[in-house]
């Protein structure tokens, strides 16, 4: 009977065991380091100096693995979309959420990429945005 209890718990234990779900490379990668912003564009121009428009995103940005974390002077949620090839970031301190293409995202490199309307003139031409990330 002992061998049976045992053999039970064995096999539920390898069973719960291999149900855990895999973290994907970009999962990992985005979530193990801290992140620091390296340039923060704006068409083409530095756009993080002070009342620049990227300016809150000057700084440490950390994924946490439970979909939170701090990004510059902002905080809050982040997720994949497509596949893993876009992120998106909400966080109450912006009216709608920032959704960006990852050009690069490796264990030392992020890069993304995305068009924001122009908050002095909404109905002219988005602003095309590329910030770059080196591991910290």
């Amino acid at each position: 009977m002992k061998k049976i209890i045992l053999f039970i718990f064995l096999a539920v234990t390898v069973v719960l065991s291999s149900c855990k779900e895999k973290e994907s490379d970009s999962f990992k990668f985005l979530t193990d380091p801290v992140w620091v912003a390296e340039t923060l564009l704006a068409n083409g121009v530095d756009a993080s100096g002070p009342g620049g428009l990227l300016s809150q995103f000057v700084g440490d940005a950390k994924f946490e693995k439970d979909g939170t974390g701090y990004f510059g002077s902002y905080t809050g949620e982040w997720r994949f979309s497509n596949n893993e090839t876009k992120l998106v970031i909400t966080t109450s301190s912006l009216p709608l959420p920032i959704t960006a293409d990852i050009i690069e995202l490796t264990s030392t490199s992020l890069k993304l990429s995305t068009l924001f309307l122009n908050p002095q003139n909404p109905t002219g031409p988005a602003i095309d945005i590329q910030m770059t990330f080196k591991r910290k």
